[in-house]
């Protein structure tokens, strides 16, 4: 499975506060499984500047087990994150954010091209020629990654585990 992000480290939390970016969702994380990693629990942390827009996404994902909305400037949320990433810790905490975004366009262009375009043959009415090059975006919604596909007009959001099973 795909894990596009990045890892979250305990010096990010300082600089998201830095940057204002001070409330996290966290959720379930499910791309970051590995058969022959150790069991650890994997969390996704999103970074939001503004409660509103993090009270929106916790709403979306209130149901699952490892939904919370957490404020960085609130030494005890501040505490649990640290104990949440110490070695032996039960989580890996990955973060809703990659490095490189023009690098993840390259990695899903050489491996995903081909599911693309399956999924555009069984999924569209689009006539994509074998000499067209498809080139997809990129956007992450409560933590969930999902492909833009344009062609003129036409503008399709999907998951990208939709164009991964293809």
């Amino acid at each position: 499975m795909f894990q596009p992000f990045e890892k979250f480290r305990q010096e990010y939390i300082d600089r998201l506060i830095k940057m204002n970016k001070t409330y996290l969702v966290s959720q379930t994380y499910t791309r970051a499984f590995d058969h022959f990693d150790d069991p650890k629990q994997s969390i996704l942390f999103s970074d939001y500047d503004q409660i509103g827009i993090a009270q929106i996404h916790y709403s979306a994902i209130k149901n699952d087990k490892y939904a919370s909305l957490i404020n960085l400037t609130n030494p005890k949320h501040k505490t649990k994150i640290i104990e949440m990433l110490s070695p032996d810790s039960e989580y890996k905490i990955y973060w809703a954010m990659v490095q490189s975004i023009d690098e993840l366009k390259k990695r899903i262009d050489l491996k995903f091209t081909s599911h693309i375009r399956k999924y555009i043959q069984k999924n569209t009415t689009w006539n994509i020629g074998s000499s067209e090059t498809i080139r997809p975006a990129l956007q992450v919604v409560y933590g969930e990654l999902f492909i833009i596909l344009k062609r003129g007009n036409p503008t399709l959001r999907v998951k990208f585990e939709e164009i991964e099973n293809a």
